[in-house]
């Protein structure tokens, strides 16, 4: 964890120095009262993230909610400047060995007109991914899937998947109340939360009007719910407790039936498992010994791992999954999740199993998403 730790902050440290000797072309100039304000200015909006840590960690939930927000966006702001510097300074090197144009040839010093230009073109490059990402992330779509099935299921059914809804101090009220519409409008038998549904800490949310909502929501069978890594980031004994007392049923390896021939699973998440104080979850084949062979069965597991145990289990008809975000929510980060997990986003199958691994409803830290879609997913499972 330490090492983890340490390389993100060097890796924030460089990319902050990085960005900031390509943009100080666009501050005052050197020397100047007005040139030492914007360094602080740039250095508070680089440690904005981590002050509204603390303070949230400290309950200071008023005051670390401005410095949550903007250390959010600043998160991907750094990814996306050093992008698109890093682009330009490629150019800059290509040019060199071949074309050695003129307008990409200079230094990033004051008084190099060129390089003026191409700091101001890099950040008005990286907003405008960062304005696009932000209307992205804020207009979910809604995806439908069918399944057919031979297994007893006495009718056709409908439900929803959402997963990563990320409730808290960024996303929380408003964000909520468009999310219980659009599931309701969609007249299902029951809906199923595939985890990260806090966003760590739980108590900006059990303090707001998100448990009336999740009253709102309207199903024939209910709400089920699993665990993600975020609720164990933050209380997952308070968020459970919240969730029950509002009519969400929590699966924590456990099981419940419903009455035309479908049992709901869901698995304790991974997370679990580590750290102090946590029991870890137990085997699958536990979990789902009592299923009936004839039933059509959905697993719930916030991440996608381990899928060949749900399609060895003979048991399992389709896994739900969310946790990557489509590739960890902002382009290219695609390229780790991709290696670290058998799907990380979409449709999938394994022998008689199905698997589905959601882009996810809400955001984590940036309200951004550059590499795919939110959606809401909804499925509908007929009889063959």
């Amino acid at each position: 964890m330490f090492f983890i730790l340490f390389t993100f902050l060097a890796l924030i440290g460089g990319a902050t120095f990085y960005i900031y000797f390509r943009i100080r072309l666009l501050l005052p100039a050197p020397g100047t009262w007005q040139l030492v304000v914007a360094r602080c200015v740039y250095a508070l909006l680089i440690l904005s993230f981590f002050i509204g840590m603390v303070l949230q960690r400290n309950g200071m939930y008023g005051l670390s909610s401005p410095f949550t927000i903007v250390g959010s966006w600043m998160l991907a702001a750094i990814l996306y400047f050093v992008l698109a510097f890093l682009a330009i300074d490629i150019a800059r090197g290509v040019n060199a060995l071949t074309f050695k144009s003129d307008i990409l040839t200079f230094r990033y010093v004051h008084g190099d007109s060129n390089g003026h230009l191409w700091a101001l073109v890099g950040s008005i490059v990286a907003m405008v991914v960062l304005v696009c990402g932000y209307f992205n992330a804020r207009n979910p779509v809604t995806t439908h899937l069918t399944y057919k099935t031979d297994k007893e299921i006495s009718r056709n059914f409908k439900y929803v998947l959402v997963s990563d809804v990320h409730l808290g101090m960024i996303n929380c009220d408003r964000f909520m109340s468009v999310l219980r519409d659009r599931i309701n409008a969609e007249n299902a038998d029951f809906v199923v939360i595939a985890g990260d549904f806090f966003d760590g800490d739980p108590y900006p949310v059990v303090n707001s009007q998100v448990g009336e909502m999740l009253r709102d929501i309207k199903t024939g069978y209910g709400v089920f719910a699993v665990n993600g890594n975020h609720e164990w980031l933050g209380e997952a004994y308070v968020a459970d407790e919240f969730l029950k007392k509002h009519g969400v049923t929590v699966l924590r390896d456990s099981t419940a039936r419903l009455p035309f021939g479908v049992t709901i699973a869901g698995r304790e998440d991974l997370s679990a498992g580590r750290g102090m104080k946590r029991p870890g979850r137990k085997p699958l084949s536990e979990v789902v010994s009592g299923i009936s062979r004839t039933d059509y069965a959905i697993l719930l597991d916030h991440q996608p791992v381990n899928l060949e145990q749900a399609a060895e289990s003979g048991v399992v008809d389709i896994e739900l999954s969310g946790h990557t975000h489509a590739g960890a929510q902002l382009w290219p980060l695609f390229i780790i999740t991709r290696r670290i997990y058998e799907n990380d986003f979409g449709q999938y199958r394994n022998g008689n199993t199905d698997f589905y691994t959601t882009s996810g409803y809400g955001t984590w830290g940036p309200p951004i998403r550059t590499s795919a879609r939110p959606e809401l997913v909804v499925i509908e499972v007929e009889k063959k």
